[in-house]
């Protein structure tokens, strides 16, 4: 009976990761799942902080924000940057089972580093266990990102986008069923966890060993190698990711947790801008990746161009749109008083414009191999966000934040892009 059992879970696994899996769909399909999943994973940052607030309120509201800001910082530890080294070994260095060596080991850590960062800050039990929540929600979207790499690398970029958008949905429709049956947000986010680790199983996992037929395999070789290869891009990355997070981690240093919320509204909707960015850049990195091989400088510096001049146009639609009718719908959604904010979501998004930007002169140095522009870079603007963002955010509040945020993004993509003149003709693989 038992076999027989086994046998049945068995094939109805096969017949979900065939129907999930599909046939290898055309050219649009591919784009197009890449950015329903892209929208569906960034809106829902959007989304669990909006709702958050609208049901258990501003201040419980806030704990949750900044949490989910902690957690969008450290799940970079996670990523560690693998995916765009991952996607773009073309010539097959390092095997699969090696990258997911990494993986664990990068999971593990962010992990540990939550558990310490929330204890150092000094968090009552109950925020202490939000944000350890969180960050372990998120670290799953980390281990997941291995996965979607290789569809990605495998030309099935659709399954990537699947992945995203299935495992989001179940994830964040059992948060919200848990908090507003309970009205409790770490069950909520336990909810959350559980449901993350069968989306993960079902859409990651049997997917990928039914189409590569490969049992995980936890090597050591390469392990070094790959760390050390990974390192300057993570560490940009991360200070990236620091760079979003600074201005919010400056609110909750100086301020109550009610302006958490307010901050964390108006901060968020910028994200969409950057979101634009990587409907563009992650779909054309093989193809860049392969121009830049071939050597076809002018094609690479067209298609770049090309995305630069849709981002900077989309950043004034979002502007303008953020002015006339921005402030009544956030108000709408969460049930808060922002009529005194309009003028600064609207530079808020404009900073989102500037730091997409530089979103995608970073995608042009990872394929460059490029990694000191990019450690200076990142590392300039952070020292700068650091130095001024709690001093600013002090005297200035929430305008304070702002204008932190502003200057050191603007830092950012000045370096970066200094960072990518180079000789006519020359390829940098330091």
């Amino acid at each position: 009976m038992a076999k027989q059992l086994q046998a049945v879970r068995r094939k109805a696994q096969a017949m979900l990761s065939r129907w999930i899996a599909g046939k290898e769909p055309a050219p649009e399909k591919l784009f197009l799942w890449n950015m329903i999943g892209s929208a569906v994973y960034a809106g829902a940052s959007l989304i669990l902080t909006y709702m958050t607030i609208r049901i258990v309120g501003d201040v419980k509201g806030g704990i949750f924000g900044i949490a989910l800001t902690i957690a969008q910082m450290l799940v970079y530890i996670a990523y560690y940057e693998i995916r765009n080294f991952q996607v773009t070994d073309i010539a097959g260095h390092y095997q699969f089972s090696e990258y997911h060596m990494v993986k664990i080991l990068n999971c593990a850590v962010m992990m540990l580093i939550s558990v310490l960062y929330a204890g150092v800050k000094g968090y009552g039990r109950g925020k202490a266990l939000i944000v350890i929540g969180v960050c372990a929600y998120r670290m799953l979207d980390g281990y997941a990102d291995l996965y979607e790499s290789e569809f990605h690398r495998s030309g099935r970029l659709d399954l990537a986008g699947k992945s995203m958008t299935f495992r989001t949905i179940l994830s964040v429709g059992v948060y919200f069923l848990l908090l507003i049956v309970k009205k409790d947000i770490l069950t909520a986010v336990i909810g959350a966890i559980i449901s993350g680790i069968l989306g993960v199983y079902i859409f990651n996992i049997q997917v990928f060993h039914y189409l590569k037929g490969t049992k995980i395999r936890i090597s050591r070789t390469n392990l070094w190698n790959i760390l050390k290869d990974c390192f300057p891009l993570f560490l940009g990355m991360f200070l990236w990711t620091y760079l979003l997070s600074a201005p919010r981690i400056a609110v909750d240093n100086a301020m109550a947790s009610e302006y958490q919320a307010y901050f964390q509204v108006l901060f968020l909707p910028v994200s969409v801008i950057n979101l634009l960015a990587g409907f563009m850049i992650r779909p054309k990195q093989v193809a860049l990746s392969e121009m830049y091989a071939a050597g076809k400088m002018d094609a690479f510096a067209g298609e770049i161009k090309k995305m630069l001049a849709i981002l900077a146009g989309f950043t004034g639609l979002c502007m303008a749109g953020g002015y006339l009718t921005g402030i009544p719908v956030l108000e709408f959604l969460v049930h808060c008083d922002l009529k005194n904010y309009r003028g600064m979501f609207v530079f808020l998004i404009f900073s989102g414009g500037i730091n997409a930007a530089a979103y995608i002169l970073y995608f042009v140095l990872v394929i460059f191999r490029k990694r000191s522009s990019i450690l200076l870079g990142y590392g300039i603007s952070s020292l700068i966000a650091l130095c001024l963002l709690t001093p600013l955010t002090k005297r200035l509040g929430l305008w304070g934040a702002s204008f932190g945020y502003c200057i050191s993004i603007t830092a950012l993509l000045v370096t970066l892009a200094v960072g990518m003149r180079r000789p006519k003709g020359a390829v940098d693989h330091q």
